[in-house]
């Protein structure tokens, strides 16, 4: 019962982050942002397109940007998965180092099977607060993210932040393979 209250504060407390600044940072201007990633246990890096837009249909996630709503495009695509904790170490909010810390995780890199250069957003939370330290003991892999889902380390929050359906991007590899 106590891990389910701390669950829903978790959620409660990152969904304060994610829905009121939407709207506010979809408008922008286009940018291009190398982010780093997980993958098969080193550090990549993905390239997000047009950052933030002023297309109005621009898909946004917090103070992110996700350039174009891919929503209805037919493209196959992979999990990228995003795991938000006070402890991430590869992206946050821009100037704001505190807010909406996250990692990424891919399961393809070129020259994978299924690699598209296209995600489907997989937004994870711990699921007792605390207990995890992505400093000092990153999820690198994609099995990693699969165990501690199967375990309940880890909980899939995507629905409670994209009810509409899952977020779809896309983000080429564009180095560290």
């Amino acid at each position: 019962m106590r891990t389910g209250r701390r669950l829903a504060a978790a959620i409660a407390g990152i969904a304060t982050l994610i829905l009121p600044a939407g709207s506010a940072l979809a408008a922008s201007g286009g940018q291009l942002r190398i982010e780093p990633a997980w993958y098969d246990g080193h550090e990549i890096t993905f390239l997000q397109p047009t950052l933030f837009i002023a297309d109005p249909n621009g898909g946004v996630l917090g103070c992110f940007g996700l350039g174009p709503d891919l929503t209805t495009v037919d493209r196959p695509t992979q999990p990228l998965y995003v795991i938000f904790d006070d402890t991430a170490t590869q992206d946050h909010c821009d100037g704001q180092p505190a807010a909406f810390r996250h990692d990424h995780i891919l399961p393809v890199a070129p020259g994978d099977p299924g690699y598209s250069g296209a995600w489907t957003l997989v937004l994870l939370v711990e699921a007792t607060p605390g207990s995890i330290d992505l400093a000092t003991h990153p999820v690198t892999t994609a099995p990693q993210v699969q165990q501690a889902l199967a375990t309940g380390q880890l909980v899939d929050v995507t629905s409670v932040f994209a009810p509409a359906g899952p977020v779809k991007m896309i983000a080429p590899v564009i180095g560290g393979r």
